[in-house]
C-alpha cells in the first residue's frame, strides 16, 4: 500500500497542476471582438488631405528574431526567440534605417513585439512610433500570450505582438477586424488570434473613401483557416469596392501569389517536411479585374529550417498586394535585402484614381 501511495500521489500532483496550468490559461486567453475600433498610438501634427494616390510599404519584420544567421523551431530550426537582445536591436536599427529612406505615404508591418520574451522584451512597437512621429499609428494584436510554453526545451514564454499601419494622412476610422478559424483547445490558447487592420481616410473623389488593409493570415493548420481567411478577406475587400470605395489590400498572405511557382527562384535544398506551411492563393479565388501586386523578380520569405544560405533555403513570394479595379498601378517594387535584418524582403506599391 505504501508503495501505490508513493506511486500515485506524485501523478495526482501532477496532473492537479496540469489542470490548473490548462485553467489559468483558459481563463486568461486573448479573446479580442470581432470588430474593435481602433486609436492612434501616435499623435502626430497631420494637415489633413484627400490624395488622389498613396505609396504603401510593407515589410513583416519577424519580431526582429528572424535575421539571415537565425532559423524557427516550428519549421524545423532549433530556435524559438531571438540569439540576443543585441542582434534584436540590431535587426530593428537596420530595419528602420531602410524603411525611413523609402518615406512612403503608408507603412503596413507585420510581426511588431510590444513585450515578448523571443526578442528579449524590446518594446519594438513604441521604437518605431516614436523613430515615426509624424505619422498616425493603428496597432492590431494578434497574438497575446501570458506564457507560451513550446518548445519544452526552451519555452517561447511570453508574447505580445501584432500589425501596425502607419499613415500620413489622418484617417476617419481605424478598426481590428478579426479573421476567421481557430485552433482546437488546448493549441488555441497559445496560439495567434489573426487578424486585419482597416484604416480609411478620404479620397480626392467626394463620397469615396481609401481603404487600405493590412493583414497576416495564418501559416499553419491544415490549410482550412487559410481558406476561411482568404473566403473573408475577399468578401471584405468586394463589398468595399462594390460601395464605390478604392481598396488595397497588403501584408503578409503566407500564400504563394498566382504565377509563382515552387522553383521559380531556383533550386533548393530545404526538405519537403519544413515546407508543410506552403500553400498557394487557390485558382480561380482572385475577384474579377482585381490585379495582384508584386515583383516577380524578388523573393519576399524564405525557409526558417536554418540559417539563410542562398540557393539552398526555399524562398518565393506571399507578401505583397491585392489593388481593386478602378486604381492604376504606377509603381511595384521588390526589395532584395538578402534577409539580412528579418525572413521577408519587403516591398513597395505606388497606385492612383483610375
Amino acid at each position: 500500500m505504501k508503495i501505490i501511495k508513493a506511486v500515485l500521489i506524485p501523478i495526482a500532483v501532477i496532473l492537479l497542476l496540469f489542470v490548473a496550468f490548462l485553467l489559468f490559461f483558459t481563463l486568461t486567453e486573448y479573446k479580442p471582438d470581432s470588430v474593435e475600433n481602433l486609436s492612434s498610438i501616435s499623435s502626430p501634427v497631420i494637415t489633413t488631405s484627400k490624395p488622389g494616390g498613396i505609396s504603401i510599404l510593407s515589410w513583416n519584420i519577424g519580431y526582429c528574431g528572424l535575421d539571415r544567421d537565425n532559423d524557427f523551431v516550428m519549421e524545423g530550426g532549433k530556435n524559438s526567440r531571438a540569439e540576443s537582445a543585441e542582434a534584436v536591436r540590431k535587426s530593428l536599427d537596420g530595419i528602420l534605417e531602410f524603411a525611413r529612406r523609402q518615406e512612403p505615404d503608408v507603412y503596413f508591418i507585420q510581426e511588431a513585439d510590444s513585450g515578448s520574451r523571443r526578442s528579449f522584451n524590446i518594446d519594438q512597437v513604441k521604437t518605431i512610433t516614436s523613430v515615426f512621429g509624424q505619422y498616425e499609428t493603428y496597432y492590431g494584436i494578434n497574438y497575446k500570450s501570458l506564457f507560451v510554453p513550446y518548445p519544452a526545451s526552451s519555452p517561447m514564454g511570453k508574447v505580445k505582438s501584432g500589425i501596425l499601419t502607419l499613415s500620413r494622412f489622418s484617417a476617419d476610422s481605424a478598426q481590428r477586424l478579426s479573421l476567421p478559424g481557430s485552433f482546437s483547445w488546448p493549441v488555441k490558447l497559445f496560439h495567434l488570434k489573426r487578424c486585419a487592420v482597416i484604416t480609411r481616410f478620404p479620397s480626392a473623389v467626394e463620397g469615396k473613401d481609401w481603404c487600405i488593409i493590412n493583414l497576416h493570415l495564418s501559416a499553419y493548420g491544415d490549410g482550412s483557416m487559410r481558406e476561411q481567411q482568404l473566403e473573408y478577406v475577399k468578401q471584405l475587400l468586394t463589398g468595399l469596392y462594390n460601395e464605390g470605395h478604392y481598396v488595397v489590400a497588403g501584408g503578409d498572405w503566407n500564400s504563394i501569389f498566382p504565377g509563382m511557382d515552387m522553383d521559380s527562384f531556383g533550386p533548393y535544398s530545404t526538405p519537403a517536411e519544413n515546407l508543410f506551411w506552403v500553400k498557394s492563393i487557390p485558382e480561380g479565388w482572385t475577384p474579377d479585374g482585381w490585379q495582384w501586386c508584386y515583383d516577380r523578380d524578388i523573393p519576399t520569405s524564405r525557409s526558417l529550417e536554418k540559417p539563410y544560405r542562398g540557393g539552398e533555403n526555399f524562398t518565393t513570394v506571399i507578401d505583397g498586394f491585392l489593388v481593386s479595379p478602378n486604381l492604376r498601378v504606377d509603381d511595384i517594387r521588390g526589395f532584395n535585402l538578402g534577409f539580412e535584418y528579418t525572413d521577408h524582403n519587403p516591398v513597395s506599391l505606388t497606385v492612383s484614381i483610375r
